[in-house]
């Protein structure tokens, strides 16, 4: 194993420790407020090393969020790419409903709704209150995105 993995992966150990005995007492909790604070801070790297020492990508928050939910708000394409690369449930919806896709959309990210739809995102995908993406794009008036959705 090279110095560079074996560094990433005590600092994984780490955080393990201080946000499992530190932060929160369920486990899967616990594992997503790690697997949040890499994809937040864009952290690919560690990203990797979860992901190779067997780290679920569709891990959870309370509200639903998921890894992915997380890399399209803090616009990580790359990330968005690995996680769907390695598992990412391209249409996981969170407490309310809303699917990467929508997320994607209300935040203003093109690319990465153009990188969704090509993927494979399911547009058709409702959330709680009726709304699906293209409802919402139209309504935020995204016009390059709503272009995507109609191909």
């Amino acid at each position: 194993m090279s110095d560079n993995k074996l560094e990433i992966l005590n600092k994984i150990d780490a955080k393990i420790e201080t946000r499992i005995l530190g932060y929160s007492t369920h486990k899967s909790e616990g594992l997503f407020e790690i697997l949040e604070d890499v994809v937040y801070q864009g952290d690919t790297e560690a990203l990797k090393a979860l992901v190779d020492a067997g780290m679920d990508v569709n891990l959870q928050n309370r509200y639903g969020w998921t890894p992915l939910h997380i890399a399209i708000r803090r616009n990580h394409r790359d990330m968005v790419e690995y996680l769907l690369d390695n598992g990412a449930d391209i249409d996981r919806a969170d407490a309310v409903g809303w699917t990467p896709l929508m997320e994607s959309i209300m935040d203003n990210m093109p690319e990465l709704c153009a990188l969704l739809v090509k993927r494979g995102a399911d547009k058709s995908i409702a959330n709680q209150r009726g709304a699906t993406a293209m409802m919402l794009a139209k309504k935020f008036d995204r016009r390059e995105m709503f272009q995507f959705l109609e191909k």
